[in-house]
């Protein structure tokens, strides 16, 4: 794009959407989800768009100066404009419950407020207009400004200062999911920057990271998003380019118009979708998108918050194993009051039919039990899309052994460790306590089963089964069940083998660790009887919680919240001593 039109509104980013695919309804492929499709809106110029993690996606049109709303599960524009003054937006992100500006047109940072009414973050001189931006878990601001070839960044404060410069006409930004490392487009060049961060300095070096091809149009190169493995996309003069976390292309992505910018959302995280000069596009990928944090409680802080006087601390993104390029993330939640004393921990597993769920889903779950005087570490796995199984397992095995590695940076006792797991998670947790001796199902090098032992376990509505009952009469057609025969690559009659590993029924022995069950009355309480019957003929502890009239994920309900943690409490106390 000229860089006169780069100045004047930046280059823009694209937006986010969902298959509306929820848990219990979730169906195999349709033969078409891989192709492009085009989303019926019409906007003017749709620049960079920000998804809030659920339902909603913000795109504004930076030419008719309006920014709208789009109902991921119809796909459907439900506001026209929800701004209560004209601007013209360059690029938006939605992170800790708020929506960032990019106000290109005004040479301002700013954050949507109550009414539609904006609040300014960072005000810049009428020539510094920021294009891009993307923004970290702690609130701080990245922003490119392409006629400075600058990175700007701005804090909580307000506070602004150069973090990167000497860029050539710097225009896309996204964020590794660790955040340890910004990545930048040029428009001119197509070259693909990679900046470390690093606090303690004020300006950072930008090292080669990519290059977009040139075209007969050049390169062109524009905005960026990034998924959970690490792969960059980066949109350029007729395609979308994905380069994996070592600068190699792994794949382009043809647009019928010039795109411009793209990210990867929805409710099962699975969805590329790309802003072109003509229009919104969408593609089912497998891959998963980065969602954004969690609104901060008041009465937490993170690590690196000054004095640190809240209740929680709160340590997001802790890389706890690196495999295959792959770097697995965890969030760990600690008492601050209590960091002088050494506490049991756990390794908090969502569910999401192992097919998709994020780590910041189990939050609220992980503040409730650190509140009780846990150390708890909600932990990412990689997903059916992303990687079959045992990876699923193998990642939850290193979560626990890295836990237990480094127990004394966080206080923890090491032989006080538990899993807690719901729904698909539960599944997993019963698995890494029952399977824990079996080492196909850990990462050579990373976990062993004396490293990643339990000593007690919680199964949320997880079926313990896989090799037989409801699992297997669902998986001999994918159409069935998509959950386990994607999960696991095969219908249970193409690989028994493979069902048979990942049940944790057939692997309960003598020494399976203490067990609570928690279900719903309207869920199915009699899902796990018959390994409560096998723990039983084994003598291993186990206890059932049926929450009358509760239905499957009640743990993650605000009314349920307590009762939920309050069992899991008494029993974690009774068992882990």
């Amino acid at each position: 794009m000229p860089a006169h039109f780069l100045t004047r509104c930046s280059v823009a980013m694209l937006a986010i959407a969902t298959l509306a695919i929820q848990f219990a309804t979730a169906e195999s492929p349709t033969p078409n989800e891989n192709e492009l499709k085009r989303l019926d809106a019409d906007f003017q110029l749709v620049d960079g768009a920000a998804w809030d993690g659920r339902n909603l996606l913000y795109a504004p049109d930076v030419k008719a100066k309006r920014l709208a709303k789009i109902n991921l599960a119809t796909l459907q524009v439900i506001s026209e404009d929800i701004l209560k003054e004209p601007l013209g937006i360059s690029g938006t992100c939605y992170q800790l419950g708020k929506l960032y500006l990019s106000d290109n047109a005004n040479s301002r940072i700013a954050t949507l407020g109550t009414r539609g009414k904006t609040e300014t973050l960072a005000q810049f001189e009428k020539n510094q207009r920021p294009n891009d931006l993307v923004v970290d878990s702690r609130g701080n601001v990245y922003a490119t400004f392409t006629g400075e070839g600058v990175v700007r960044r701005i804090d909580t404060k307000g506070q602004v200062l150069i973090f990167a410069t000497k860029l050539d006409t710097p225009n896309g930004i996204t964020l590794s999911p660790d955040e340890s490392t910004l990545y930048v487009s040029s428009h001119k060049s197509g070259a693909l920057y990679q900046i470390p961060i690093d606090e303690t300095k004020k300006i950072m070096a930008a090292k080669p990271f990519a290059q977009l091809k040139e075209t007969d149009e050049g390169f062109r190169g524009d905005g960026m998003c990034i998924d959970r493995a690490g792969n960059v996309y980066c949109t350029g003069a007729n395609a979308v380019s994905v380069f994996g976390p070592d600068g190699s292309l792994r794949e382009t992505i043809p647009t019928p118009e010039r795109p411009i910018n793209a990210i990867i959302a929805g409710s099962d995280g699975r969805t590329l979708f790309i802003s072109t000069f003509g229009g919104i596009y969408y593609k089912t990928i497998d891959q998963y998108g980065v969602l954004p944090q969690p609104e901060l409680e008041e009465n937490a802080s993170t690590k690196t918050d000054q004095g640190r006087a809240g209740e929680l601390s709160i340590e997001r993104n802790v890389v706890y194993a690196n495999t295959d390029d792959r770097k697995l993330l965890m969030d760990v939640f600690r008492p601050t009051a209590a960091e002088s004393t050494t506490l049991p921990g756990i390794v908090l597993v969502h569910g999401g039919g192992w097919l998709k769920g994020d780590k910041t889903k189990f939050h609220a779950l992980a503040k409730q039990l650190a509140k009780k005087g846990y150390v708890v570490a909600a932990i990412e796995y990689r997903l059916g899309y992303e990687a079959k199984f045992p990876a699923a397992i193998r990642d939850c095995n290193a979560a626990t052994a890295f836990i237990r590695q480094h127990a004394a940076d966080w206080n923890i006792d090491p032989n006080r460790i538990a899993a807690v797991g719901g729904s698909a998670g539960g599944h997993l947790a019963g698995l890494m306590a029952a399977g824990n001796t079996n080492a196909k199902l850990h990462h050579d090098g990373l976990s062993s089963g004396e490293q990643s032992r339990l000593q007690a376990v919680v199964v949320m509505a997880g079926p313990l089964q896989t090799a037989s009952g409801s699992v297997a009469d669902r998986s001999h057609d994918a159409k069935d069940n998509a959950y386990a025969v994607h999960w696991i690559g095969a219908t249970i009659d193409e690989n028994a083998e493979m069902y048979k590993l990942a049940d944790a029924y057939e692997a309960i022995d003598k020494d399976m660790p203490p067990t609570l069950f928690i279900t719903g009355s309207l869920d199915n309480p009699a899902r796990n009887e018959p390994a409560r019957e096998k723990m039983k003929s084994l003598g291993v502890p186990y206890e059932l919680r049926v929450h009358d009239g509760a239905k499957h994920g009640h743990w993650n309900q605000s009314d349920w919240m307590d009762t939920v943690v309050t069992d899991i409490d008494g029993f974690l106390k009774k068992h882990l001593n």
